[in-house]
């Protein structure tokens, strides 16, 4: 199953690494590559919420990065915590990031797809 999804993000990384308007995880490793992060380029002003909707037309499924910058969870205030320096990343993951799933099998044409879509959509 790894193997099939890793082939999968073979073909994801062959997409989207170079393009400057995304930011995909770098590998530190093998992951399993359960799903495929996306960050929106923060410096080129994004509308996340445009993707969100033509990715929704295309009955193509996503969620919002896990998380986000927890801090700006209202669950936070039952914590006693502090941060050392800025959470600028988080920051980033929480407003310009997203997720779409991997599964064990090809999904060459799925991926490809994504990429047209935010292509069109991702000035």
């Amino acid at each position: 199953m790894t193997a099939a999804r890793r082939r999968n993000l073979a073909y994801f990384q062959s997409l989207f690494q170079d393009d400057s308007r995304f930011i995909i995880q770098r590998e530190n490793g093998a992951s399993s590559s359960f799903c495929f992060p996306i960050i929106l380029n923060p410096d080129r002003n994004p509308d996340r919420e445009n993707v969100f909707a033509s990715l929704a037309e295309n009955d193509i499924g996503y969620r919002i990065i896990t998380g986000g910058n927890f801090l700006r969870h209202d669950v936070i205030n039952h914590y006693d915590y502090e941060t050392v320096g800025d959470v600028t990343n988080a920051d980033i993951a929480h407003d310009y990031g997203f997720f779409v799933g991997n599964h064990p099998f090809d999904l060459t044409p799925q991926i490809k797809r994504v990429h047209e879509i935010l292509d069109a959509v991702v000035s």
